[in-house]
Parts: C-alpha cells; sequence; structure tokens
C-alpha cells in the first residue's frame, strides 16, 4: 500500500543521455546529423549556415539577407512561398544570429517530400526581388528609430559597444545609415558565399522515415559545393572597462547594464560559472531579486544573464528603475557581489540552487527538439558528447570557497562595465 505520508524519495541526476545522432557527410561538404524519435509524426529540419554577423563583411550584411530569403525564388513568389507552407500546416523561417543563420522548417512527417523541393529552391535561387529589399530596409529603419526610443535598446547596445568594440559583430542592434548603405550586389554577393552548404550542418530530427531520409540526402546531395572556401574571419578584442551615462531628461526610467567578457563554454570554469550567475541574478530567487526587488522595492525585476557565443561569453546584470533609485540600484549590486566575494554561500541555499539549476535544464530537455537544440550547441561549440553530464557534476560538486573564488576572478568591480541610460546620476 503506497504511504502518501511520505514524500517519495529524491533521486539524484549525475548524466543526461541525448539521442544518439547519426552523421553523414554529404558530398557537397555538408554534414548530416539525424536524430530519430518516433513519439509524434513531426519533423524539424534546420539547415546552419556560417553567415551570421561574425562573417559578415558589411554591417546589417547577415540581417537583410536572412530576411530577404523567403521573399522569392526563381520558381516561387514570396505569397506563393507562404502559401504553399501555410497549406501543410508547416513553419518555415530564416533567423540570424551573431555566429550563425538557420533556415528551419517544421512539419508533419507526411508532408515533408512535398516541401523539399521548395525548400531547395530557397537555398539555391533566391531573386532577392529590388522591391521587397527597398521595403525590408525602410521597414527595418523605421524599426531601429522606434527601438532608438527605448532606454534598454540604448543602454545594451552602448553596452556591447563599450565591451566589445563599436565594429565588433558582438555589438546588439544596428544603425538606420548602416542599413541604408547596404546594396543589393552585397546580399548576392553574402548569399553566394555564406549560404553554400559546402561548410553548413543540417541538423534533422523527429520521426524520420527511411523514404524522407533518402529524398533529403538526394536532394541536399544535388547542390553543389561551393569551390571557394570561406574567407577566415577574426575580430580582436581588446577590452577595457568603461563607466557611461546616456542623459534622458525625459524618462523617468532608468535602465541599467553593468557586465564584462567571461569564459567560453569549453573553458574548465564555465559550469561552475553558470551556477554562480544564478546564485548572483539568474531566476526568481536569486539574491539581486530579493534585495533589490522584494527588499528594497526599486524594480519589477532584475536579472543577471551569461549569453554563449562562439567566440566570446557576455556576462551582464539587467535592470529598470526609478531614476531616483539608481545610483543606489548599482550600490547594491556592487554590494552582492562583495558578499558573494567574501562570504561563503550558505549549504542549505547552494543545494536549493543546485536542485533549481539540474532540475530545468532537465525539464528543458524535455523532448526531441530540445534535445536537438542542445546537440547543435554542442556541434557548433566544439564541445564532446559528454559536455552536458559534466555539466551536471561540476554543478552537484562544486563548493562554497570555490563559488567565492570564482567570484573574486571573475566579478572584481573594476573589471565591470556599468552603463546607465535615464535621468542624470552619478556612478
Amino acid at each position: 500500500m503506497l504511504d502518501r505520508t511520505v514524500a517519495p524519495a529524491i533521486q539524484k541526476i549525475s548524466s543526461i543521455q541525448l539521442p544518439d545522432a547519426e552523421v553523414t557527410a554529404l558530398p557537397n561538404g555538408a554534414r548530416l546529423h539525424c536524430l530519430y524519435n518516433f513519439n509524434q509524426p513531426v519533423l524539424k529540419l534546420e539547415i546552419v549556415f556560417k553567415a551570421g554577423k561574425w562573417f559578415e563583411p558589411a554591417p546589417g550584411l547577415s540581417y537583410l539577407t536572412a530576411k530577404l530569403l523567403l521573399e522569392g525564388t526563381r520558381n516561387y513568389t514570396a505569397k506563393q512561398i507562404a502559401d504553399m507552407v501555410a497549406y501543410y500546416g508547416a513553419s518555415l523561417e530564416c533567423n540570424q544570429g551573431f555566429d550563425r543563420a538557420s533556415l528551419t522548417l517544421y512539419c508533419l512527417s507526411k508532408h515533408l517530400l512535398m516541401l523539399l523541393p521548395l525548400l531547395k529552391d530557397i537555398i539555391t535561387e533566391p531573386t532577392f526581388p529590388e522591391h521587397e529589399f527597398t521595403l525590408l530596409k525602410k521597414r527595418t529603419a523605421q524599426n531601429i528609430a522606434i527601438e532608438k526610443q527605448k532606454n534598454t535598446y540604448l543602454a545594451t547596445k552602448l553596452m556591447t559597444e563599450s565591451i566589445f568594440g563599436a565594429t565588433h559583430p558582438y555589438v546588439a542592434g544596428l544603425d538606420e545609415a548602416v542599413i541604408e548603405n547596404v546594396t543589393l550586389a552585397q546580399i548576392n554577393n553574402f548569399f553566394r558565399t555564406n549560404y553554400s552548404l559546402t561548410q553548413s550542418e543540417i541538423f534533422f530530427s523527429g520521426a524520420i522515415e527511411p523514404e524522407a531520409l533518402a529524398a533529403l540526402n538526394a536532394l541536399m546531395s544535388e547542390v553543389p559545393s561551393n569551390p571557394e572556401p570561406l574567407p577566415i574571419t577574426q575580430h580582436a578584442l581588446h577590452y577595457t572597462p568603461y563607466n557611461h551615462f546616456i542623459e534622458r531628461e525625459d524618462q523617468m526610467q532608468t535602465t541599467v547594464r553593468i557586465g564584462s567578457i567571461w569564459p567560453l563554454m569549453n573553458a574548465a570554469d564555465f559550469s561552475e560559472l553558470l551556477l554562480l550567475n544564478k546564485i548572483l541574478g539568474g531566476y526568481f530567487g536569486s539574491r539581486l531579486m530579493k534585495n533589490i526587488r522584494e527588499d528594497k522595492g526599486f524594480t519589477y525585476g532584475i536579472f543577471s544573464t551569461l549569453s554563449s557565443k562562439e567566440n566570446a561569453t557576455l556576462f551582464y546584470i539587467g535592470t529598470d528603475v526609478n531614476y531616483q533609485n539608481s545610483a543606489r540600484t548599482v550600490e547594491e549590486i556592487l554590494k552582492e557581489i562583495h558578499i558573494l566575494q567574501n562570504e561563503l554561500v550558505p549549504e542549505e541555499e547552494l543545494e536549493s540552487v543546485r536542485n533549481y539549476t539540474i532540475g530545468k535544464f532537465i525539464n528543458d530537455s524535455n523532448n526531441i527538439f530540445d534535445q536537438v537544440d542542445k546537440y547543435k550547441a554542442l556541434v557548433l561549440h566544439k564541445l564532446p558528447l559528454n559536455y552536458y553530464s559534466e555539466y551536471l557534476n561540476h554543478i552537484s560538486s562544486v563548493s562554497p570557497a570555490r563559488l567565492a573564488e570564482l567570484a573574486q576572478q571573475y566579478l572584481k568591480p573594476e573589471t565591470l562595465t556599468k552603463v546607465l541610460v535615464g535621468k542624470e546620476v552619478t556612478l
């Protein structure tokens, strides 16, 4: 008889097993990663290109190219593409980021064969219509102008400019002049060079039937390789911390951003730093939330986070407060950092944050598409297959003394860039 007065035993999780990936090298140089799961009759096909901001020869190219890719091909207009995708109840989008660009298709397994010819047309014969290009530039410039009225946009852009350098591809945001300077000829050249399958990674997951796999292999193998290799792209990073203030007299709220560079995902300290970040401001029960939201009542929310890119990791703290409390908020943030550096995290708090972190990680690996995203991170960041099991082990075993040591090393106030946007304050 089950005794419901006794709580179930808590099981420690020390490892995680992602689905085995079947990796095939295609004749044109692309790698096809297949991860099988037949719980639902759905598929995800994602083609990842070296076409993010890191690889663009001129600012704005990666963004505009990705946005234009679905605006027409030699055989399909933009409307026909949208109608066909809608008819089959599918989803098709092209997105770019700081490092890569991705063309992603979600569909029912039974509809893949009808959608593959459209996909091939998009990656081989887009037309980039001039009329759509002009409209896209106009819309983008208008959106940027609107974003520039927001403190959060200005603060994040200035923080990343200060940390990475004004022309670095990891700077957040764009300028209207940059968008205006992009030409259609540049778009076409960037597409031909960077949207080649030769150096792409193709992630195919879900209910993959043999017929679908054979069709995808045949179609992707038909796409010729690009004989010209991508140029080696390097962007220098010379970080010097600064304090910045943008005065906006008409704003009652001040946006606060405090950040610096942290190690890459493959660094030995990275997993433990993730836990340190959680304690500081990485979840609703964090120290920053308890202090600045619950105790002081300065804000509705404050956070700290890590933005892991292929060539740098950005750590930063963010919040919005009444301008009269902005200087005090910065003081309290630095106070919480000082406590982390000089006082050991109590075991009870550490165990609670450990359990939250591990539980959230497991919850975020709930279905095949979540698992593929985690596998994709291993591929793009060149990490070993046992990376996540090691991550869980580090989280479970890190000591309070080690966390204090990491806080002393990576959270030195003199290494932090501080940005405030709002009414006049003194840092």
